[in-house]
């Protein structure tokens, strides 16, 4: 299986955080289909926007590879995925964001 994906990672995780990514992931479970299957495909997308703050990085899903539907996918600090519908608003800003942080840390770090 052959998935397309952009994965950014992001730090800074303290215990504060620890409560809220758990209480995300709960409420991720219970609105969301996550990455699933043997072929860890989205099948269906969550019904809520993920928080920015606990947003690590994101997978793309394409329906013209293995999978059925194009799928966002989102990692969380808390290790759980969310399959977001890429053409939703929040979905498109949550992308611009994580771009413009990889963009501020690849000039950071460049020679």
């Amino acid at each position: 299986m052959h998935i397309s994906s952009s994965v950014i990672m992001m730090t800074g995780f303290n215990m504060k955080n620890v409560s809220l990514a758990v209480l995300v992931g709960l409420l991720l479970l219970l609105g969301m289909c996550e990455a699933q299957s043997n072929q860890d495909c989205c099948l269906s997308y969550t019904k809520k926007p993920i928080p920015r703050r606990v947003i690590i990085g994101f997978t793309e899903q394409l329906s013209s590879e293995v999978c059925d539907i194009n799928a966002v996918i989102f990692h969380t600090k808390g290790g759980l995925r969310a399959c977001a519908n890429p053409t939703d608003p929040w979905v498109k800003k949550q992308l611009h964001l994580l771009s413009k942080k990889l963009n501020k840390l690849s000039q950071f770090h460049r020679f």
